[in-house]
């Protein structure tokens, strides 16, 4: 699978266990939770290796990825630390930066797959 398939399937992965998550008890959530945070690193660390070459347009969609995938995790940590009660506004916010992380990468990978800017003529040489 190339690079641009798979960061756009890891994000809709996250994408659909955090909903999945949001239908569910805490007790339920927390095994899905563990598992959408384990894949928001793999994200991460598949952004990290593949995106040195990209336009600069592409660049800054997968930071914003990369900064919504952090925010992913510090949140489904805190709803694996909090209580029951405390979990479910965190949920929220878990699930909300999972659509995030998912609407950057997928923005990214499309201006990564556009061709990049002819650069400027190369100076005449001298005869």
């Amino acid at each position: 699978m190339d690079f641009f398939n798979k960061t756009m399937e890891q994000a809709k992965q996250l994408q659909a266990i955090a909903a999945d998550a949001m239908q569910k008890t805490m007790e339920q959530a927390q095994p899905l939770v563990k598992d959408a945070v384990t894949k928001a690193q793999d994200l991460q660390k598949t952004i990290v290796e593949q995106t040195p070459g990209v336009t600069a347009a592409a660049q800054e969609h997968y930071n914003a990825a990369m900064q919504h995938a952090g925010t992913m995790i510090a949140t489904g940590k805190t709803v694996l630390e909090a209580g029951t009660a405390a979990a479910q506004q965190h949920l929220t916010t878990f699930a909300d930066q999972a659509k995030r992380v998912a609407d950057a990468t997928i923005a990214a990978v499309n201006a990564a797959k556009q061709p990049k800017p002819p650069g400027p003529p190369d100076p005449p040489t001298a005869a």
